[in-house]
């Protein structure tokens, strides 16, 4: 089987969907080795090309226009049983003889602009995305809450829909070490493990205790409310913690850094940039806690690491985040007032016992996903779909 894919977001320094098409890829299953992918993009690809993985590259400015007006010209020059629309929208001029499966992240264009890049992307994703829909044989998504999105917003059939959840790295679980002999089902980590924390918190300037957030740095992250929760801890607290916010500049990071300049506690504040999937994972063991107040997702990987690394999470009610972390995580309406976070936090700050707890559910409920079988199920239906069997 060969495989046409979006790979737009396989940049160099991957956020959700870039890493979703990585580790599908990656964790592509063994028993199908004589697949082959051509990964189509505008810009350079942040994924090895090998014999069975090859690179078309165009040069063109602008991913989202390329992508639908001009990229059939490259596609259609190869061979493929079928394209995957790895990023939810299809060419608009796709060859007719090309199959196409796509992959729906979430439903956030129709949530109106507030949590859009801008109003082009939300218009061509309302206006294309119906189409796209229509297009596909089948529709992967990455959650329950997503596939009933899809169900009312473009009244796709369930037959055509498959929900493969994401999926999260052993090595996230790996930041410490389980065991079922010891207290509790945790003992601490290696010597190297330290070691390897303690350079990573050094090289962001980072003390302990802190608390994380991560995710780009845009408006539907609701950052602002983080911001606040973190300025209203008691005294006692603030002169202790600190605040870590790991993630890229997105969209209407101006506005945030306008609120920034006045911000009472910006000595407390860390803000890394983005941070490698590597350092990430010392991050997420290190911190206090990990919170997550965002507006919308469609599934949330920051908090399944979170949860897989042992972090105590909370983490907002929205969207598709009940459904991802279950029980393991203290949870709170993004729209709630900032003292609610806030009040929320001190919970876990001052309860060895409750942090405790909330990291052994946690590693629990983070084994329920992994990119094994996300990428297994892909790879089904891709293939059912190849050989016209959907």
């Amino acid at each position: 089987m060969n495989i046409g894919v979006d790979s737009r977001s396989l940049s160099l320094m991957k956020t959700g969907v870039g890493t979703y098409v990585s580790e599908v890829l990656c964790h592509w299953p063994v028993s199908q080795t004589q697949d082959g992918f051509e990964l189509f993009s505008h810009q350079a690809i942040g994924y090895p090309e090998t014999a069975a993985v090859r690179h078309h590259i165009a040069d063109a400015q602008w991913g989202l226009p390329w992508y639908l007006l001009q990229s059939h010209r490259l596609i259609a020059r190869s061979r493929l049983d079928l394209f995957w629309g790895a990023q939810g929208l299809l060419p608009l001029l796709l060859p007719k003889k090309f199959s196409a499966v796509v992959t729906i992240h979430d439903c956030i264009h129709q949530q109106g602009v507030r949590y859009a890049p801008s109003i082009p992307y939300n218009w061509a994703h309302r206006g294309l995305l119906p189409s796209a829909v229509s297009r596909a044989r089948r529709i992967l998504v990455v959650s329950r809450f997503v596939a009933d999105e899809v169900k009312r917003y473009f009244r796709a059939p369930a037959s055509k829909i498959e929900v493969a959840p994401l999926g999260v790295r052993p090595e996230f679980f790996g930041m410490v070490n389980n065991s079922k002999d010891d207290e509790g089902g945790l003992k601490s980590p290696s010597d190297g493990l330290i070691g390897q924390k303690l350079a990573v918190l050094a090289n962001y300037r980072i003390t302990k205790p802190f608390i994380l957030g991560v995710g780009t740095l845009e408006p539907r992250k609701n950052l602002k409310t983080l911001l606040k929760a973190f300025a209203l801890l008691p005294s006692r607290l603030q002169s202790s913690f600190q605040l870590v916010l790991a993630g890229k500049p997105g969209w209407g990071t101006a506005k945030l850094q306008r609120y920034l300049q006045s911000y009472p506690q910006s000595a407390r504040l860390i803000l890394t940039g983005y941070v490698s999937a590597k350092d990430l994972r010392s991050l997420y063991a290190s911190a206090e806690m990990f919170v997550f107040p965002s507006f919308y997702e469609g599934f949330g990987l920051p908090v399944v690491e979170a949860l897989a690394s042992g972090c105590p999470v909370i983490s907002s009610t929205a969207g598709s985040l009940k459904e991802v972390a279950g029980s393991a995580a203290i949870f709170a309406d993004p729209n709630a007032p900032p003292e609610d976070w806030s009040r929320a936090m001190v919970r876990v700050a001052e309860s060895a016992e409750l942090k405790h707890s909330l990291t052994l559910a946690g590693r629990e409920q983070a084994r329920r996903f992994s990119w094994e079988s996300c990428a297994q199920r892909t790879s089904e239906v891709l293939r059912s779909v190849a050989e016209g069997r959907e």
